[in-house]
């Protein structure tokens, strides 16, 4: 992640979790497709909303956030420790049945999603599946809040992730949606299952 953008969510924490009210309407018809109780990362928890949801499902979370600030944040609305980690931190092997990142790795740099990618998949177990939000564009760059994106289109996720496979499937799901900035967005979810 950016440093900008680290700075933007440990400065702005408070206000970016409390803006948070209601859990990703995608959520949940990813965890239907997930192992009944199974181990969950969450990458980028934020404010914790979409991690109270998916311990409320019955799934066995493990939070995590770059911004110790959202970390804790998190941590008091889940009522259990939320991990402080980077993307490129992520070194588990084969725990996971499934990896959840909302609007998170969005802001890793085009040169270094390819590697997070295999580091999530490497993390998967053999029957994972994982899914991920970016926003969408053709250009890397910050938005007006100063916070880093890789504005990836749907074409060029699917071909970062294609390489970092192989994966049973993988889908690509775009819509139009909004974001903490409130200005309509063109948002792209990559699924993809081991």
């Amino acid at each position: 992640m950016a440093d900008q953008t680290l700075t933007f969510y440990r400065t702005n924490a408070e206000q970016y979790a409390a803006n948070k009210g209601t859990p990703n309407p995608r959520l949940f018809s990813f965890l239907d497709r997930c192992k009944p109780n199974g181990k969950v990362l969450e990458l980028g928890t934020g404010g914790g909303v979409d991690a109270a949801a998916i311990i409320g499902r019955g799934f066995d979370l493990d939070a995590t956030d770059g911004s110790p600030e959202l970390a804790a944040i998190a941590a008091s609305r889940i009522g259990r420790p939320v991990r402080t980690m980077l993307f490129n931190e992520l070194e588990a092997v084969g725990l996971y049945d499934a990896v959840y990142a909302c609007a998170s790795l969005t802001h890793t740099p085009r040169s270094e999603l390819a590697d997070v990618i295999g580091s999530i998949r490497r993390a998967m177990t053999d029957q994972g599946i994982a899914w991920a939000s970016f926003k969408a564009g053709g250009v890397e760059g910050s938005d007006a809040l100063d916070r880093y994106y890789s504005y990836l289109s749907p074409d060029e996720l699917i071909t970062i992730w294609a390489a970092a496979g192989p994966w049973q499937s993988l889908e690509a799901d775009v819509w139009v949606g909004g974001a903490y900035d409130r200005k309509p967005t063109t948002w792209v979810a990559i699924t993809a299952s081991k």
